[in-house]
């Protein structure tokens, strides 16, 4: 079983999660439960942990049920009651079942018994079985019409294409995410090589994102700049009055960047308003990186003091 929390779709909510959960452990099970499930049964993780508790008593000798849930520093927290572990994960789990956890290398509230058995694994400790699991994620998406062209157009042998890809990549999926709909997309119609393409992640927002949002100079880029850093310092979603605020413009020269930057943000509804972040957390880490989005100026200063004041005043609370 798994489940996959998703910022840039909007799938971030705690009941998202235990509905999935709960109607998928209820239907491999056989559960005596209805669907669609009680909105109480989303309140809190009693539910979850009973379903689980009467799933392990079915399992058969020596079987095992596993749940894998991907990206947990992209769960929104306000979505369950503070300090509940994320997603109402419970702190011991029944005989036979195991949750396989994954996140970025930020904390989020999680506690388990310390009689639990666990074990945490750091990714970037295991570059060849990742390495494994990028060339075959690579090899299976070769069949597709539009790789085979391009591989083609260029003489490049699948094998090659799987090799040279993969070293690109760094191991890292999201890269393979972006650059291979581009491929078959036509973007790199150009590139006369495969070694042409961007390297890493890290050059691909540089040479594609970075660009594409009018970040090296030109219309507004000041006040570009100043949005980068306020998205990248707040971390949280913000509307457009509160960006005009903290960043000393007009709420119509913020919609202009806004609306020129739609592709690369993630508009979402909070209390009756719309409030703005970056569309996933490594770009917004990587714009909020950059040294002409750190370096410190009087302009700078005042943000930093508008910030710290609509922190203390509760603005994001009142929005």
């Amino acid at each position: 079983m798994a489940y996959f929390n998703m910022r840039s779709a909007g799938i971030t909510s705690t009941g998202d999660f235990l509905n999935s959960v709960c109607k998928q452990l209820i239907d491999r099970y056989d559960l005596p439960y209805q669907t669609p499930l009680h909105p109480d049964s989303m309140k809190n993780g009693n539910f979850l942990s009973n379903l689980l508790a009467e799933a392990s008593k079915k399992l058969k000798p020596g079987e095992r049920l596993a749940i894998a849930v991907d990206a947990l520093d992209e769960v929104d927290l306000d979505s369950q009651s503070r300090g509940a572990n994320v997603l109402y994960l419970p702190e011991v789990l029944p005989d036979g079942v195991y949750f396989i956890l994954t996140r970025r290398p930020e904390p989020v509230p999680f506690r388990i018994n310390p009689q639990t058995r666990h074990q945490l694994f750091d990714l970037q400790d295991y570059p060849k079985e990742s390495l494994a699991d990028i060339e075959t994620y690579i090899r299976g998406v070769t069949g597709r019409p539009q790789l085979r062209a391009w591989m083609a157009e260029r003489g490049i042998a699948v094998g090659e294409f799987i090799t040279k890809l993969a070293a690109k990549s760094e191991n890292n999926f999201m890269y393979l995410r972006f650059v291979l709909p581009e491929i078959e997309g036509g973007a790199y119609r150009d590139l006369e090589k495969i070694e042409n393409l961007p390297q890493g992640l890290q050059d691909y927002y540089r040479d594609d994102h970075w660009r594409r949002m009018g970040m090296e100079d030109g219309r507004l880029f000041e006040v570009k700049i100043n949005i980068v850093y306020i998205l990248g310092e707040v971390r949280q979603p913000v509307s457009r009055g509160l960006l005009a605020k903290l960043a000393g413009e007009s709420e119509k020269t913020v919609q202009k960047v806004l609306t020129e930057w739609a592709q690369f943000l993630y508009p979402e509804e909070i209390k009756g308003e719309i409030r703005y972040r970056i569309y996933h957390t490594s770009f917004r880490d990587f714009l909020y990186s950059q040294e002409i989005v750190q370096a410190p100026d009087e302009k700078r200063r005042e943000i930093n003091a508008r910030i710290a004041k609509a922190l203390m005043g509760g603005l994001w609370e009142d929005e």
